[in-house]
């Protein structure tokens, strides 16, 4: 599967009913608000079965004139990935479906992540997630910390994390296992969602910009004329 995120500010007229739309096409549209007091900022989270699926939605993408629009403007940022299910195994995070592993593969640059689950109401929940949000963006090597709620869903979550690069990842991983008394309960308690399934994703960064109806990485020293390189 392709996961796909974009990030943007105010929620344009007409987004909800094109993601609306979409849902009968994708595996999952859903758009989010940031829980954070005094921002505005919003994220839409996509996923399609392959990469032709993602491809049929940018080759159609003058039928969606306001996504069309959303992706043609400068403050949208744009993640892709080859979708990995993540879960703990002990202190580490492991794909969900991979066998023991043989190789190490390397990390590389910054880290993404993105969790996706529905959660109890109740005002607890809401006050300690903004605390842990202030929290997480001082620790050193945090570039993104951030909580949203889905629009249309009441208590379903998405955060969205980067980090900027392994060690610093490891730092804040261990550094939360070593404090978890002093920083006590979350108070996300989980509940079956209404639509799709909790997820926790883990990804080596990749950033895009949309350019003529084609997603194109951001650094132009990304780009590959004599290998295309498969989803990653």
């Amino acid at each position: 599967m392709i996961r796909v995120i974009h990030t943007f500010g105010a929620l344009p007229d007409g987004l909800l009913d094109e993601v609306r739309a979409l849902r009968g096409r994708v595996e999952q549209a859903e758009v989010y608000s940031t829980l954070v007091a005094g921002e505005e900022e919003h994220a839409l989270a996509l996923l399609f079965a392959d990469e032709r699926g993602y491809g049929d939605l940018l080759r159609g993408i003058t039928d969606h004139p306001v996504l069309h629009d959303l992706l043609r403007c400068t403050d949208t940022g744009t993640a892709i990935y080859r979708r990995v299910p993540y879960a703990l195994d002990g202190a580490v995070w492991r794909p969900a479906e991979r066998p023991d592993p043989a190789v190490m593969w390397p990390a590389r640059g910054p880290v993404d992540i993105v969790i996706q689950g529905a959660y109890e109401a109740g005002p607890e929940m809401r006050d300690l997630t903004a605390r842990e949000i202030s929290d997480t963006r001082r620790e050193p090597g945090c570039l993104t910390y951030a909580w949203y709620e889905n629009v249309e869903l009441p208590n379903h979550l998405m955060l969205l994390e980067t980090w900027a690069d392994q060690q610093i990842y490891d730092a804040h991983w261990f550094g939360r296992t070593a404090t978890a008394g002093y920083r006590g309960d979350s108070g996300r308690r989980p509940t079956p969602p209404e639509r799709g399934e909790p997820v926790r994703e883990f990804y080596r960064s990749q950033r895009f910009e949309f350019h003529y109806g084609r997603m194109l990485p951001v650094d132009v020293r990304d780009y590959s004329r004599t290998v295309e390189w498969s989803a990653s």
